[in-house]
């Protein structure tokens, strides 16, 4: 082996292989660390290497293959090689693929061979050098678009794909799969945008679920279930899509129309919509819906989250258990002796769940009206009976305290009523509200009662209702007798200076009041709606409005301006007025 000439070079020996040496310029790179260049790789090829190209250039191709047999190397075989395909001499090009052992050469040369036209081979020929531009306008020329196609589509270029499909007048089915890897191609690189383009033109559904989901355009998806038949398997995905974000409605769309019913209704329940889960259920003869909802709800008052518990049956329309709730919690609430107001706060939700729950079961019957007149009114008869008879059952049901719901709200109301009347020195007014509060003794605690009416008659001089009011004390069961004894002590200190008889016009309105039949302490009964809730006056020839939302009255002077109804505090502008 002869030794080649000496070259001049600043570059450092990196690598040697196939006759090639490779050089780096380490001054120009150790110059800019962090902005190398490819120019600072410089490639020497070897004499031998450089003579071949020079004989394959300047003489025949035989006289090429004779050189590289006396100077074998793998590197010059592959160079006769492809020199061999250019001129479509298959022969010598098999020879040297089997030279340098390449396999794949071998059965190129071999496809080749087969080809009946030459202007197909030069095409192949100019793609395995990768000259596919060069090789699409041979196709073009010999009028071969398809194979055109083909050529692209082996390499993955599905722009050019389409392009060449459009041009080409290729059928629907290319164009699709064209557009698909094209939206593929646009969601690898995380493009979405680019891809929901592609992926619609392909009517790609699957795929554009996650694109629209992904860019977070609930708009589009949400268009996309109307344009699916009913049934269609992706609708099952999109509801999953949207309930996942909190989207109930569209979830339950989509699921709906998909034919999912039981998923539909566990995504109500998932998203705390149970309304809706309990319409669904009820209008598919869903049975499990009433256990699930039970569950649920035993499971939060195992928490100890009662208020999550009410709003869960509110919301699934079961309001006598959420009055149920309302009620305990009011009752377990004046035993720990909190603010009143938030008592008489919870007594008033329960009763406006009864309320809801009455105008519930009745207003069911006024759907019948669109109906049939005549199966209407044989369905509105039926339906009445129905809710009526269930109504009943639910107020003759002591655990609910159907009956008792505004019996407890107006007991805070009045004793809270009571206290800020005499606080404002109006002691008329906090006596006479204070003798309504012997009609709330199973809500208020007796004692409390019969202490404020004695201080309430006494600060008003009615001196005869406060002495039956320490009548009261004294004689009430369950009371220390040092207790008693101190209200004893009490009575005497005041009686000895004040004669226990009421004023002159009280007598009087005593005594009218007793031929109608009335008894300040001691009944048992309810509280008429005759009384203001404003003030607790009877409401007389005074003027006076109804709320509709609790049927109770206020005095239309007593509200001082006031919109809302002193006991519910709901709006009273659409209130009748008597």
């Amino acid at each position: 082996m002869e030794p080649e000439e000496p070259v001049l070079s600043n570059g450092f020996i990196c690598e040697f292989s196939d006759l090639q040496i490779r050089a780096v310029l380490l001054d120009d790179v150790m110059r800019a660390p962090d902005q190398p260049d490819k120019d600072y790789f410089i490639d020497f090829e070897t004499k031998s290497l450089r003579d071949t190209r020079s004989i394959l250039a300047n003489c025949q191709i035989s006289d090429a293959s004779q050189f590289i047999d006396d100077n074998s190397h793998p590197r010059l075989w592959r160079i006769l090689a492809e020199h061999a395909l250019e001129k479509l001499d298959f022969t010598i090009a098999d020879k040297a693929f089997v030279r340098c052992a390449d396999y794949q050469g071998i059965q190129f040369v071999k496809r080749l061979q087969k080809l009946d036209d030459e202007a197909k081979q030069h095409a192949e020929v100019a793609a395995y050098f990768k000259r596919f531009d060069e090789a699409e306008v041979i196709y073009r020329d010999i009028d071969r678009m398809d194979l055109a196609i083909e050529m692209r589509m082996r390499l993955g270029d599905w722009f050019k794909v389409e392009k060449l499909a459009q041009n080409g007048m290729a059928d629907d089915t290319l164009l699709t799969l064209a557009w698909n890897k094209i939206g593929e191609y646009y969601s690898d690189r995380q493009k979405w945008a680019k891809a929901v383009a592609y992926y619609a033109q392909a009517k790609n559904t699957e795929q554009l679920v996650e694109c629209f989901y992904i860019l977070e355009d609930y708009v589009g998806l949400r268009k996309l279930i109307g344009t699916l038949p009913d049934g269609h398997p992706h609708l099952a995905n999109i509801g999953r899509k949207f309930m996942s974000v909190g989207l109930c409605a569209d979830a339950v769309k989509a699921l709906l129309k998909g034919g999912d019913v039981k998923g539909a209704i566990d995504c109500c329940v998932l998203l705390n919509q149970w309304n809706q889960a309990v319409e669904l259920a009820e209008k598919n003869d869903f049975q499990q819906m009433e256990a699930v909802l039970s569950k649920y709800a035993n499971n939060l008052l195992e928490q100890q989250k009662p208020l999550q518990a009410i709003e869960l049956y509110r919301k699934a329309n079961h309001h006598t258990e959420a009055a149920k709730l309302l009620n305990k919690m009011a009752a377990e609430a004046a035993a720990q002796r909190v603010n009143p107001l938030r008592v008489k706060k919870l007594y008033t939700l329960a009763a406006l769940e009864i309320e809801r729950f009455r105008s519930r079961m009745l207003d069911t019957d006024l759907t019948a009206g669109s109906m049939d007149p005549a199966y209407a009114t044989r369905t509105m008869a039926a339906q009445t009976l129905n809710n009526l008879m269930t109504l009943d059952t639910a107020e003759s049901d002591k655990s609910n305290n159907m009956e008792n719901a505004w019996h407890g709200a107006q007991a805070y109301h009045f004793w809270t009523l009571a206290h800020q009347q005499l606080y404002a020195s109006d002691f008329d007014a906090a006596r006479r509200t204070s003798l309504l509060l012997s009609e709330f003794e199973d809500v208020l605690e007796p004692t409390d009662v019969y202490c404020f009416q004695a201080l309430a008659c006494f600060y008003s001089k009615y001196y005869g209702k406060c002495s039956r009011a320490f009548i009261k004390l004294e004689s009430m069961p369950g009371i220390p007798a040092d207790k008693q004894e101190q209200f004893a002590d009490l009575a005497v200190s005041i009686f000895t200076k004040h004669a226990p008889v009421d004023p002159q016009v009280a007598r009087q309105q005593e005594r009218r009041s007793k031929k109608k039949g009335a008894d300040e302490f001691g009944s048992k009964g309810k509280i008429q709606l005759t009384t203001c809730v404003a003030s607790g006056k009877e409401l007389g020839e005074d003027r006076s409005i109804k709320c509709r939302q609790c049927k109770h009255s206020s005095i239309v002077g007593e509200l001082r301006g006031k919109l809302h109804c002193p006991l519910c505090h709901s709006v009273l502008a659409d209130g009748k007025v008597g």
